[in-house]
């Protein structure tokens, strides 16, 4: 028996704009296509937004006293659009907790017990925070930090955007003064460090992880300022020098997690410029200068370009679904429509469910370049 193809195409992943309590939502639409090679009896036809407790919308439906409906040979499309509660929890892989979404096209064919075919799709829900959110100032806000250990090495870190997306490079440029003579460098380099911190339910305690999201040391001639000298391996540290660095940020959900503040998680990240010398006695000291950094989806950190020109209505929906409100009565409704020209086939169908509700928001912000010293 040759069975029913089915294909499952959405506009991407879910953004949602604001803390849990602000957003308004997101319309996620897309459509599913069943190719049909020979005539076949069909039964059910849903589209499911798997969550912890899925809710299904229902495209095509036969009664079941009917025993199901032949569908001619020939391709169905049917449109679907969904929204979406605001409250979703965003898509997370760390060690303490993990999230994820996707979309399954289910197709049911024949009598009771039939053969079913499916189509899945994996989808990630992101938060940003909304237009005008103090964030936005953040957004322009440049890396600038320095700190002094004991009166002997000054740091200084400076240069990038405290707030970076995944998938790009990061380019800092460090200094290094030395207020005490005598020191050699043996050591410079960049770390970007992720922390996870989650609350133990039932005990009050708190476990925390950490991980190098990723690193990038310079080698003995790479990096220098082009006025000092290029090797500047177990050079003594006569006044200052200066290094640019540039640190390739992953890409999002293997090594590093965009912010997130749900519930009893938070996933925050931060910047270290690390750099070791030796005194004048042999003794070796790693330095680290801290400062935090936060990782945020494109969707957001692209938002300044200008709003599409009339020639490019097409992308509207970014402006239309900004509007669209859940149902308070129902967290999730779905109006779907589905239509085939060749025979005149139409479908319409409405179905809705709730969401279980998982709260979160945009995590903690540090502001004015505030710094921390590490020593090893």
């Amino acid at each position: 028996m040759i069975l029913p193809s089915i294909r499952l195409f959405t506009l991407g992943d879910v953004v949602l704009q604001g803390s849990p309590a602000e957003s308004t939502g997101y319309l996620y639409s897309g459509r599913v296509i069943v190719t049909v090679k020979v005539p076949t009896t069909i039964r059910h036809l849903e589209v499911v937004f798997q969550t912890e407790q899925p809710f299904r919308d229902v495209l095509y439906v036969e009664p079941a006293e009917g025993g199901g409906r032949v569908w001619s040979r020939g391709s169905y499309e049917f449109f679907f659009q969904i929204v979406l509660p605001g409250h979703l929890c965003e898509t997370m892989y760390t060690e303490l907790r993990r999230v994820s979404y996707e979309v399954r096209a289910n197709l049911h064919t024949g009598a009771l017990g039939g053969a079913r075919r499916t189509a899945v799709q994996a989808v990630a829900v992101k938060r940003v925070p909304y237009f005008g959110a103090v964030w936005e100032s953040i957004a322009s806000d440049v890396v600038n930090v320095s700190a002094v250990w004991r009166n002997k090495i000054e740091m200084s870190a400076m240069g990038c955007s405290r707030v970076q997306r995944d998938d790009q490079p990061l380019r800092v440029r460090g200094v290094i003064r030395a207020l005490e003579k005598g020191f050699k460098l043996t050591k410079v380099g960049v770390i970007l460090e992720e922390r996870t911190r989650s609350r133990i339910g039932g005990i009050g305690g708190v476990k925390c992880s950490s991980s190098i999201a990723a690193q990038r040391y310079l080698k003995a001639k790479e990096g220098a300022d082009s006025r000092q000298s290029k090797d500047w391996f177990g050079s003594v540290l006569i006044d200052q020098m200066a290094f640019e660095m540039e640190l390739q940020i992953p890409k999002a959900y293997g090594k590093i997690q965009y912010d997130v503040k749900h519930g009893p998680v938070t996933v925050s990240h931060r910047l270290a410029f690390v750099v070791a010398v030796v005194d004048q006695l042999g003794r070796g000291t790693s330095l680290r200068l801290f400062t935090p950094l936060h990782i945020m989806p494109h969707d957001w950190v692209d938002s300044g370009d200008e709003l599409p020109s009339y020639i490019s209505s097409f992308t509207d929906r970014v402006l239309l679904r900004s509007n669209v409100r859940p149902n308070t009565a129902s967290a999730c409704q779905a109006v779907l429509r589905g239509s085939r020209a060749s025979n005149g086939l139409s479908m319409d169908a409405e179905a809705s469910a709730d969401m279980s509700r998982r709260w979160s928001s945009i995590g903690g912000v540090e502001l004015g370049g505030m710094a921390s010293f590490a020593v090893q």
